[in-house]
């Protein structure tokens, strides 16, 4: 497994050179999906259907790199591996999906077309693999996440939540952090539509 580097937070200049842990990778580059694995619910008669914004991210997670830290201040992407889409965009899809499990509620992209009530907007503080213990032992996935929900009309603030969830890979191999960076997004997917439900139980909708 290769990186190249996106940027370095210490002081130094310029950009290191490929940075490689593992064999060399086929040339062809490696695309993941990140899926969720939670099941949709059948939906009570009133369920509140949510507009699900596209979540702000700076511009290190704002394409489809899949990123990892290392040394704790360089953050670099994996060569030749790639996620499916931007990350904004899947991780707002994951959300989406992660809202079909809960009989209260349906989720929606805004292209949908369909008026929303409600609408969610999450903003990317963590989607990254941390080699916390050197480069040669499994790194830890943190993703976390700020959530904002508010009126879809006059944007009025119903509540906020931030959500921090990490996952240790079972290897240095990429579909091992990739599998922990989803376990991560999965777990935080399930807190934010549980906060959500006790957002709806105290009556703050």
């Amino acid at each position: 497994m290769m990186f190249r580097t996106l940027l370095i937070l210490a002081a130094t200049s310029g950009l290191s050179a490929c940075f490689s842990v593992l064999p060399d990778p086929a040339p062809a580059a490696s695309v993941y999906r990140l899926e969720t694995r939670a099941e949709p619910a059948a939906k009570v008669p009133n369920a509140e259907i949510i507009r699900v914004d596209r979540p702000s991210a700076n511009q290190i997670f704002n394409s489809s790199d899949i990123v990892v830290i290392r040394g704790g201040k360089t953050l670099s992407a994996i060569a030749q591996a790639k996620w499916s889409e931007a990350t904004p965009v899947i991780i707002q899809n994951t959300l989406v999906d992660a809202l079909q499990s809960s009989p209260q509620f349906i989720g929606l992209i805004p292209t949908s077309g369909a008026r929303t009530k409600t609408r969610l907007h999450l903003s990317v503080k963590n989607f990254e693999a941390n080699f916390d213990q050197g480069p040669d032992s499994a790194p830890l996935a943190v993703v976390q996440y700020r959530v904002t929900y508010a009126r879809a009309d006059d944007r009025s603030l119903l509540g906020t939540h931030s959500v921090r969830k990490s996952v240790r890979a079972r290897s240095i191999n990429v579909s091992s952090i990739v599998a922990a960076i989803e376990e991560a997004n999965d777990a935080a997917m399930g807190d934010i539509v549980s906060w959500l439900e006790g957002q709806k139980r105290s009556g703050r909708t």
